[in-house]
């Protein structure tokens, strides 16, 4: 993964930025504490670094905000900027989102037209097209990346194919874990725990390492 910038900079321009956020100038006025308290969920949530870097970080909700289509995510291109993502980078990490959302086309062929066409034809041209819109990314983070990207969209056959891929890449459990709690503040809490439920079920298949230890529990 990237090596990302983690001074305190990084944390005092979300600060500011963040003040902009009408959401939290709700939660402001509704109860100063749920909003101190937000901010500090949101820090530990996607400022702490753990295994991923604040690039990794960035990159990923790059990709994330650009394949659900959500326009308020703008205010990350700054963010990724402060954190040194490149403009390469950033481009890398907004087209592969696109070459994502072309799965839907694969998922509709493989359902509704697989007598009549090659269907791993079909996925490997889904996943060639991955690779070329990548660029310079890390290949475990582009993986990491589709993981999330259709996890968002409960596209659960997708975030399969990634699983397999980004665990056969040596990704860790605690950096997929760490990704698809970026959810929460794109999608919601319900598609995460579906996400996590369709990762528990490759498990219990002997297909990737489980999300956590003792999950049967």
């Amino acid at each position: 993964m990237n090596k990302g910038n983690s001074s305190n900079l990084y944390s005092q321009a979300w600060e500011k930025e963040s003040e902009k956020l009408v959401y939290r100038k709700m939660f402001g006025a509704m109860d100063p504490f749920l909003l101190k308290s937000w901010n500090e969920f949101y820090r530990n949530l996607i400022l702490k670094v753990r295994d991923l870097d604040l690039i990794s970080k960035e990159l990923i909700l790059l990709c994330l905000l650009t394949y659900t289509k959500e326009a308020n995510g703008r205010i990350h291109i700054s963010r990724a900027k402060e954190a040194g993502v490149t403009e390469i980078q950033m481009t890398s990490a907004i087209s592969v989102a696109g070459a994502f959302s072309t799965f839907s086309s694969y998922n509709f062929l493989s359902e509704n037209w697989s007598k009549e066409l090659e269907i791993k034809n079909v996925l490997d041209a889904y996943l060639l097209g991955i690779e070329q819109s990548r660029g310079e990314l890390d290949p475990k983070l582009c993986e990491i990346m589709g993981i999330v990207c259709h996890a968002s969209k409960r596209s659960f056959k997708g975030m399969q194919i990634h699983l397999k891929n980004a665990f056969s890449l040596e990704a860790k459990v605690s950096e997929v874990s760490e990704a698809l709690s970026y959810l929460i503040m794109v999608s919601s809490v319900p598609t995460l725990t579906d996400a996590v439920l369709e990762w528990s079920k490759m498990a219990d298949k002997g297909l990737c390492p489980p999300p956590y230890p003792n999950m049967n529990s």
